[in-house]
């Protein structure tokens, strides 16, 4: 890589992005002004979703969850809202609009309104884990039943009662998400039959080197199904689906969370949130996340630790432009044994469950581990443009590092032997640069709606890489007694093999469209479209100084996306059809007889057809829907030859179930199921007709908790819930199976205004199973934790 090129292109980037900033500070004089405010009952407590409409132009808002409005681009004068709220007086207040600024007002006290106690008592519990309303899915203001794909949410209210820890614990809430695991320290999961472990971070690409710590998630959002139009062919997404991390906000009031949690296998966690405005005109907003936890492990040996420091900024600059500046330093240290098995003859086992490997025993120890880390740098400017367009541009900087990492593998030769490899990784960076511009508008062509989305997205990846693989430790007897095991011997052998060391940089270029067509009010259609430009130089060898031969290579793809949806019942039942298409990139490869083979890019395209609700004064919220993933342009390898063959095909298909309820008052459930069978249907005579590895047929889910109404132990809660997850292959020929499991969780809690108290226990069964990489899991444990709110 020349250091010199890339240290001047990520200067150049920030400078391009500073000044893209100022010149929209340029354009954002209006005579306009905005008002904001925010709506509280008499308690003090903040209200959601109460409207606030301003008279005779009926302009409106709602309330977001900290009782938060804000009203843009109104007259200069004095002007009259009206405040609503179920089970609330209505509120007129007089406001005066000055130009050019936030006007901001004192908080607006609803009262109760004693002759609607019956229909607010229906109200006062509502579905909380049914909070589906998202841009960032589609990039578009689409709600869930308007949107022809489907996805899963995840958010605060769900993981703060199951007192979320790891990533794993979020993904286990979606239906046919099943976690798996990357050495390298990044938690990711099987969807649809396709593995990731690199999601997306407010919707930009990240690292693939991530170790992000649940406390500064605001939500996850999960989105089925191959989103190469909207999100490109990166290694952040799969076919079957992608995953957004959305961290947490500043808010306009002061407020945050302070907590300690402990528990079994000596775990502790501190984390605090402080959220607080910065001026008068609450116009500049701060938020800190900091969160440090330390473990040790149920096996002999083993230890995990994370530290994460998470500051937001935001500056309303006037009514038009928002700025936004988002950090997340996070450093992380662990252990880690990974298996394999070596040798399929000589294994009589045919399980996990069947061989001799103690499964509280780690043979390793904490010497030979990993330091990694994580420095994002995210920005953000928001410009409205008119009543019917506003512009987006957001850039993120992310680079992940492996100060260290040692990677031990349990290779597994016969019932009773294994061989201890190891990857020696010291020091690495994995970097990745985006920057993206969106025009989305919200406008009518005749009698038509257009809600359409215009974007231009760069990406810069990049990684530096020192490495030796394939470190022959020793060969052990499971049950007996192991050899001295350490870092400064595996060094030793590292440096005696020698290191290989290399540098990398893609490009993409990507242009997107996307429009939704409202042909009726109930008929709705989705048109889309990417192209991407791709282009490497290839591998560059720090030793001979040049290029990796046949390395470089340029690819340009098309990924369209069609959708229909009808809505039955306006708002409340709709059917819904889409066409989409994913890609990944695919590198030239060398064959036997040394020529070159270019290879085309791999698509992914899905059908998918289904149904969603949200019925019963949105007690009730379900998607059913089937689909279809083909995968074209696989590669595999002739048996005869040795070559490259690149016409192979795979295909995935299933269906996905998800329901979200709130039957009674205070019950709250949300449940899932999904089936999936994936195969290769055209590929080598060994791999023809099999399932993919850790890909399970069946796995489905369910979380239900109660928490008391009303009287004097009001706020005290129970919930739970489990998983189960049929028989996989632990590798691609379907010999070596991956066992079954179910999970049976529950916790307890006490939830007050200024405090919480909760107990949790996981894995109640102490079930024995092992995740994708055959690494044991955690047997059952219990947590404790005690949060004092702000």
């Amino acid at each position: 890589m020349d250091f010199v090129s890339t240290y001047k292109f990520k200067n150049y980037t920030y400078l391009s992005f500073l000044l893209l900033f100022f010149a929209t500070v340029g354009y954002s004089q209006t005579n306009k002004g905005s008002v904001s405010g925010i709506v509280r009952d008499v308690s003090g407590k903040p209200i959601e979703t109460v409207i606030v409409v301003v008279k005779k132009i009926n302009k409106r808002a709602y309330t977001d969850e900290n009782g938060y409005f804000i009203l843009n681009n109104l007259p200069i004068g004095q002007n009259v809202i009206i405040v609503r709220g179920l089970g609330y007086l209505t509120v007129e207040k007089n406001i005066e609009v000055k130009k050019d600024i936030n006007n901001t007002i004192d908080d607006i006290i609803l009262n109760e309104d004693l002759t609607q106690l019956d229909e607010v008592s229906i109200f006062s519990h509502k579905n909380k884990f049914a909070k589906k309303e998202t841009e960032s899915v589609a990039r578009l203001p689409l709600k869930n039943l308007e949107n022809p794909q489907v996805y899963n949410i995840v958010g605060k209210d769900l993981m703060k009662e199951q007192v979320v820890l790891e990533r794993t614990d979020i993904y286990r809430n979606v239906p046919g998400a099943v976690p798996n695991y990357s050495a390298g320290g990044s938690q990711g999961l099987t969807m649809r039959g396709f593995s990731n472990t690199s999601g997306m971070l407010n919707g930009m690409n990240t690292s693939p080197v991530y170790p992000l710590n649940p406390a500064i998630l605001e939500r996850v959002e999960f989105i089925k199904g191959p989103s190469g139009t909207l999100f490109g062919g990166t290694r952040n997404t799969s076919f079957g689906g992608v995953y957004n991390y959305v961290t947490k906000k500043a808010y306009e009031n002061f407020g945050g969370e302070v907590s300690l949690v402990g528990g079994s296998f000596s775990f502790t966690r501190v984390t605090a949130d402080i959220n607080t405005p910065l001026n008068k005109e609450k116009t500049a907003l701060f938020r800190l996340n900091v969160a440090g936890q330390s473990e040790g492990s149920f096996q002999d040996q083993g230890y995990a630790k994370n530290y994460v420091f998470a500051p937001t900024f935001s500056y309303q600059v006037t009514d038009r432009l928002k700025f936004s500046v988002d950090l997340d330093i996070t450093k992380s240290a662990y252990t880690m044994t990974t298996i394999s098995i070596g040798s399929l003859t000589n294994v009589k086992a045919k399980s996990f469950k069947d061989l001799q490997l103690n499964y509280n025993r780690s043979y390793g120890n904490n010497d030979v581990d990993a330091e990694i880390g994580v420095n994002n740098l995210g920005m953000q400017i928001d410009y409205k443009i008119s009543d019917q367009w506003k512009s987006e541009t957001k850039f993120l900087s992310s680079v992940g590092y492996y100060k260290h990492l040692l990677w031990t593998n349990l290779n597994v030769l016969t019932d009773s032997t294994a061989t201890r490899v190891i990857r020696n990784q010291t020091p690495e960076t994995f970097g990745n640069i985006q920057l993206q511009q969106n025009f989305t508008g919200d406008f009518k062509i005749g009698s038509l709606r257009n809600r359409m989305l215009i974007g231009l997205d760069y990406n810069n990846a990049y990684n530096e890489l020192n490495r030796v693989t394939g470190i022959n430790y020793d060969v052990i007897n499971v049950n007996q007694p192991v050899n001295d095991f350490n870092s400064e011997k595996i060094i030793d052998l590292s440096y005696a093999k020698g290191f290989s060391a290399s540098t990398t940089k893609a490009e993409t270029y990507g242009l997107y469209v996307s429009d939704v067509i409202n042909l009726t009010p109930s008929l709705m259609a989705m048109l889309s479209l990417r192209v991407d430009r791709f282009s490497t130089k290839g591998s560059y060898d720090v030793r001979t100084g040049a290029y990796t031969a046949n390395s470089e290579y340029q690819q340009t793809s098309l990924a369209p996306k069609f959708g229909l949806v009808y809505q039955l019942i306006k708002d409340k039942i709709s059917v819904f059809g889409n066409y989409m298409n994913g890609f990944t990139n695919l590198a030239p490869v060398v064959q036997s007889d040394n020529s070159v083979l270019k290879l085309d890019t791999q698509y992914g395209t899905q059908w998918e057809t289904g149904v969603k609700f949200d019925i019963v004064r949105n007690r009730l919220n379900a998607t059913v829907s089937y689909y279809d993933i083909s995968v074209t342009n696989s590669t595999y390898k002739d048996a005869a030859t040795n070559n490259t063959i690149q016409d192979g095909t795979q295909n995935s298909k299933g269906v996905d179930v998800e329901v979200i309820a709130n039957p009674v008052a205070g019950l709250n459930i949300v449940a899932g199921y999904a089936f999936n069978e994936n195969t290769y249907t055209k590929s080598s005579p060994a791999l023809l007709g099999k399932s993919l590895a850790a890909s399970p047929k069946n796995a489905a889910n369910i979380w239900a908790s109660y928490t008391l109404p009303e009287g004097k132990m009001k706020g005290l809660g129970i919930g739970v819930g489990g998983n189960y997850v049929s028989d996989s292959w632990f590798e691609t020929t379907n010999t070596f199976v991956l066992p079954s499991y179910t999970l049976l969780n529950g916790a307890l809690f006490y939830d007050q205004p200024k405090y919480r108290i909760s107990l949790k226990g996981n894995n109640l069964l102490n079930e024995k199973y092992w995740n994708a990489t055959g690494m044991p899991q955690k047997t059952i444990n219990f947590l404790v934790s005690l949060a004092i709110k702000l």
